[in-house]
């Protein structure tokens, strides 16, 4: 008995969805700054964990694309040009593309930067 691939994936796609586990404490932060790794990757998403200890802080930066940061564990004070937000866990926060931002870490924090990439 063969396989066929369904048609609507086609021979080389992948499945039309990715079930993520494991996202919560991927890897230890370093010693005195957060520590990133990819969980997700492909032409229209890119899914960044982050692992913060208390009092790690990435500084003032801003992302190429639209993100989406959602946090899964901790708190984090957002920092904004115009404001600061307290982000806790289930909140989600939408940039949009070169808007500069910083976070600290208030308590030991797990957050996803979702990076909405652009395609045709």
């Amino acid at each position: 008995m063969s396989v066929r691939p369904r048609p609507e994936c086609g021979r080389d796609a992948r499945p039309p969805e990715s079930h993520l586990t494991d996202v919560i404490g991927r890897a230890e932060p370093f010693e005195n700054r957060p520590r990133a790794t990819i969980v997700h990757n492909d032409a229209t998403t890119k899914i960044v964990a982050f692992e913060f200890g208390e009092g790690h802080e990435l500084g003032d930066h801003a992302a190429h694309h639209a993100v989406l940061i959602q946090i899964l564990r901790g708190r984090v004070e957002f920092g904004l040009p115009d404001r600061t937000i307290d982000l806790r866990p289930g909140e989600i926060l939408h940039l949009t593309p070169k808007l500069r931002h910083s976070v600290r870490a208030l308590e030991p924090t797990t957050l996803t930067v979702t990076m909405l990439l652009p395609h045709d």
